[in-house]
């Protein structure tokens, strides 16, 4: 199982990034449309969920299925176990879970352009209807502060939120429903 420790960085300015990147030779890994289905246990209450579930459909290639655990905070960044796992048919992996008995409860689309560079992996997200923003990957809170410093960033907001908490509070979007026209 592994461990994923990521902070969210606001509002990025999409050229300057862009153009760090590119200088110091991050390679781009994928740019893609992605598609997004949440499940969980019927019943529960937003905020009490013991883990995620999600089904990702990618816009150039594999969907895939991941269980998230709950998060901790490590000061501007947060760390939760993950599983991830490439499935075929997602449909079927959605019927699947509500079959169990689990809710389908929220989906979203977004933009996604990904890169990686020594050892982080950096997502710009666009959702529909809010601004911009970069998700940095890496070891621990300290490497990504490494990253933060090292591609000048420290001037922008970041956020240790999740997407969902991140989304309802900061911009006022509905999480649960986040579709491109």
């Amino acid at each position: 199982m592994a461990q994923e420790v990521e902070t969210k960085v606001l509002n990025i300015d999409k050229t300057s990034l862009v153009d760090a990147l590119t200088r110091l030779g991050a390679t781009e890994v994928t740019e893609a449309r992605l598609s997004v289905d949440w499940f969980r246990i019927r019943g529960i209450k937003e905020g009490e969920d013991p883990w995620f579930l999600r089904v990702r459909k990618r816009s150039d290639g594999p969907a895939e299925v991941t269980w998230k655990g709950k998060s901790d905070k490590l000061g501007a960044s947060r760390q939760h176990k993950e599983i991830n796992f490439e499935v075929m048919e997602p449909g079927k992996a959605s019927l699947l879970f509500e079959a169990l008995g689990l809710e389908r409860y929220a989906h979203q689309d977004k933009d996604r352009t990904s890169w990686v560079y020594k050892d982080w992996r950096f997502d710009l997200d666009q959702y529909p209807g809010m601004p911009v923003y970069l998700e940095i990957e890496g070891r621990d809170e300290e490497h990504i502060q490494e990253a933060i410093n090292l591609f000048d960033l420290s001037k922008y907001e970041t956020s240790a939120e999740g997407e969902r908490v991140l989304i309802q509070k900061k911009y006022g979007l509905n999480w649960y429903d986040m579709r491109f026209s």
